[in-house]
């Protein structure tokens, strides 16, 4: 939609201009676009959207039986336990609210798939035009994300079968002193048409008289405000333009902007949101934001009520908040200087940046110049007729086939996906539903010959509850070799992991299978485990306190040196007692090193404070 720039106000044009101007606007069905009245625009029907194909019928992940059944996803459970665990994950609540839209539901493969292809494609989402919370309260549901991305991508695919008919945001005007196909556009929102009169009216009753004062109480004012990201801007305007000053002709009756520290820097959003979302966190960052949040509440609270008179007299209310909890700060709060049911409030009916003085301004002439444009910007779309089926005379270039992947390799996908997010009864569903093993080997077999196998896979990455899980609960083989000849249990990444061999080993028994040929050491109990972190503990503190004695004693050997020592001796008896301070450190961790430091300056403060007692 192009536009061209106009030295007209909406509140002092000529009247010529008003007089010449008549109401159109045009139909949002068929193929031709012809001027009709302005009421006859209907408001939008969403249409109904549905897939191409019912995925679920060909789902391999859905089951069948006679245990409870969940009709929207056509799962059978095996009992009551399961069915309620069913109706409490993401993938059935998904499949509820496309119902609710007319969409038909998916499969379990499908649902993961579309969360893995959701992940991937949030790093990209940015805006440099409007500033937003990234981390807002529907953002933190990855169910509402994917069922957004499931609707957009819908509407765009089926978009050129029939167009959605939008409601313009103008007041749209021929004129005979344009061209014939130009027209005159006013955001509609600064003139509301009563029943009984037309567009024209409205805006002649609203033309300011001549020689106005900006600052006059006659003369009318609107409010806008904008709060957003911890930034707010707010502003009383005059519909009266400062005539000395063409550039910035816009006059603030009252004006004001502050910024609060609130949004969790390269994690976005709220701290608020975050709050709602994950629990309270307790970090000096997030403690500092809350008190933010509440010192910014206060403070545009307190600011609205010093701004009431010019409030309660002002024409329109322009409000933009991002989020219901910025909103609530601002309009329908207890003892609320703008009501919730208020009728002047309206947003901002276009894309606005940070809220900036400056921003205002250009909020405020973007709504009220009027915008020549050209009248095909506001005809429906013409549907696309379709092409005539031609016989080509040059051979054409085959596309290349899409290679389809085979049943091992989909299987593959989904195990993989489950394993590395560590989601042990999807895994054991999906394996029992399509009557694959545990140790159903990875295709293709070249891509995966270092992690053949889910058990391989999970314990290169680390994965002990994984492991153990497919061991114990699933009965995986432990014995199996990758093409490297390597036992899964030779992958294990950490001690962790180790240990879940281990304890497999003992809660399976050593007939199961040969633990030697795995490679497995010996079997390991949750109480053995216990006794050797005691142990280790111990063996910690019993290395710490014998540090610190040899430290005392050097202590002590310098001292008696300095007593019996003097001069360059002393200096070089000093020198050598810390040499060898340096040389007991040296062979201790990192952490045991801090705590003999720690406690060392305690006893130097203790020290202190008795030499300090005997004294008085």
């Amino acid at each position: 939609m192009t536009t061209r720039p106009t030295p007209f106000y909406v509140y002092t044009l000529p009247e010529t201009l008003l007089s010449s101007l008549e109401p159109i606007s045009f139909e949002s069905a068929g193929s031709t676009s012809s001027p009709v009245t302005s009421d006859s625009i209907e408001h939008p029907t969403p249409a109904n959207l549905t897939p191409a194909s019912d995925p679920l019928a060909d789902s391999s992940d859905s089951t069948t039986g006679s245990g409870p059944q969940c009709n929207t996803c056509k799962y059978s459970a095996t009992s009551q336990d399961e069915q309620r665990e069913h109706y409490k994950s993401d993938y059935h609540k998904f499949n509820v609210k496309r119902k609710v839209l007319g969409l038909a539901a998916v499969g379990q493969a499908m649902f993961e798939t579309m969360l893995d292809e959701l992940e991937e494609s949030i790093s990209g989402s940015d805006s440099s035009d409007s500033e937003s919370d990234p981390l807002s309260d529907s953002t933190t549901d990855k169910v509402s994300n994917l069922l957004a991305k499931t609707t957009l991508d819908t509407i765009l695919e089926h978009g050129d079968d029939d167009a959605m008919p939008v409601r313009s945001p103008f007041h749209i005007f021929q004129s005979s002193l344009l061209p014939p196909d130009d027209v005159l556009a006013i955001y509609s929102t600064l003139f509301p048409v009563p029943e009984n009169s037309t567009p024209q009216d409205v805006i002649k009753s609203r033309q300011l008289p001549p020689k106005v004062h900006t600052h006059d109480a006659s003369t009318p004012v609107s409010a806008i405000f904008m709060l957003g990201g911890g930034h707010f801007a707010g502003a009383i305007i005059s519909h009266a333009l400062n005539p000395q000053n063409n550039a910035d002709p816009v006059v603030f009756v009252e004006h004001k902007t502050f910024h609060r520290y609130t949004t969790r820097r390269k994690q976005g959003g709220a701290q608020s949101a975050s709050d709602s979302a994950h629990g309270k966190a307790h970090s000096a960052g997030s403690n500092l934001r809350r008190y933010n949040e509440a010192a910014l509440e206060k403070e545009v609270r307190e600011l609205l009520e010093q701004w009431k008179s010019y409030i309660d007299r002002a024409e329109h209310i322009f409000v933009r908040a991002n989020g219901r909890q910025n909103r609530k700060i601002l309009v329908g709060y207890d003892g609320a200087v703008i009501g919730a049911r208020d009728k002047r409030v309206k947003g901002i009916p276009f894309s606005t940046r940070r809220a900036t003085g400056s921003e205002v301004k250009r909020v405020w002439l973007e709504l009220t110049r009027p915008k020549i444009m050209k009248k095909d910007a506001f005809a429906p779309p013409k549907s696309k007729p379709k092409p005539k089926e031609t016989v080509s005379l040059t051979p054409s270039k085959e596309p290349e086939p899409v290679k389809e992947l085979s049943p091992g390799e989909l299987h593959t996908s989904q195990i993989v996906a489950f394993v590395k997010k560590s989601r042990t009864n999807p895994l054991a569903m999906y394996l029992e539903s399509n009557r694959l093993s545990p140790d159903f080997r990875f295709e293709p077999v070249e891509q995966y010959h270092h992690t053949p196998t889910a058990l391989h896979l999970a314990a290169s990455l680390s994965l002990a509850r994984m492991v153990l899980f497919l061991v114990v609960t699933l009965g995986a083989d432990p014995t199996l070799r990758n093409d490297e000849g390597r036992t899964a249990w030779e992958l294990s990444g950490d001690r962790a992991t180790r240990d879940a061999f281990r304890l497999a080993r003992a809660d399976l028994g050593e007939q199961k299978w040969s633990w030697a040929e795995s490679g497995v050491n010996s079997a390991l109990t949750k109480a053995d485990i216990a006794a050797r972190d005691a142990r280790e503990k111990e063996s910690a503190v019993r290395e710490r306190a014998e540090a610190v004695k040899k430290l005392e004693q050097s202590g002590l050997t310098a001292n008696q040196n300095a007593a019996t020592i003097g001069g360059r001796k002393l200096a070089s008896s000093v020198v050598t007692s810390m040499g060898q301070e340096q040389q007991l450190l040296s062979g201790l961790t990192p952490e045991s090193r801090m705590r003999i430091e720690r406690e060392r300056r305690a006893r130097a403060v203790e020290a202190r404070l008795r030499a300090q007692r005997q004294k008085e």
